[in-house]
């Protein structure tokens, strides 16, 4: 738009009079989905209940987990019935897929049921992450000494220091 466009809007142009989108708008008559405040407030909202599956519980308990600045109570039960229906499925996804039989659609079925699998590791995983970026103990090294983890931080140990750790599975090497 040139500067002289411009003086179509002033007071003695052409356009002077007509009515500017923002009258329009707050002149314009309600909508369907207007809702009044004193109704907003009414407005009843809906909780969690038992009827979610354990993956939306997931969902929502790791949304938590990631947006408070505290740790909060474990899903331990969760998390089992979770890792524990991953399992099974599995181990059925491996059967499908070892039978000669499969069909081409079967084949595709297999896939997609695969990548939600995958969905709900990452879920899962990123669920223990972040608890685990929260609560970072003290590790007890098998010679005695105290290895103090800190948040953002990452400690180089000899292998031989945590290989006892490693290898009854209370460390993880990431």
């Amino acid at each position: 738009m040139d500067w002289d466009e411009y003086d179509l809007l002033a007071a003695d142009g052409p356009l002077a009079g007509r009515t500017s989108f923002i009258d329009r708008a707050r002149n314009a008559p309600p909508d369907d989905d207007d809702v009044a405040i004193s109704d907003a407030r009414n407005v009843a909202f809906t909780l969690p209940t038992d009827e979610d599956t354990p993956l939306q519980q997931l969902i929502r308990h790791w949304a938590n987990e990631r947006n408070s600045p505290d740790i909060l109570p474990a899903q331990e039960e969760l998390l089992v019935l979770v890792l524990d229906h991953i399992r099974r499925q599995s181990q059925t996804v491996q059967l499908l897929r070892e039978d000669a039989s499969t069909s081409e659609d079967e084949h595709v079925r297999i896939m997609l049921a695969q990548t939600e699998m995958e969905r709900v590791k990452f879920i899962v995983r990123s669920y223990v992450r972040t608890r685990h970026y929260k609560d970072c103990p003290r590790i007890r090294l098998p010679d005695g000494t105290a290895l103090e983890m800190r948040k953002d931080h990452i400690s180089l140990v000899p292998y031989e220091v945590v290989e006892q750790l490693v290898a009854r599975g209370e460390a993880e090497l990431v």
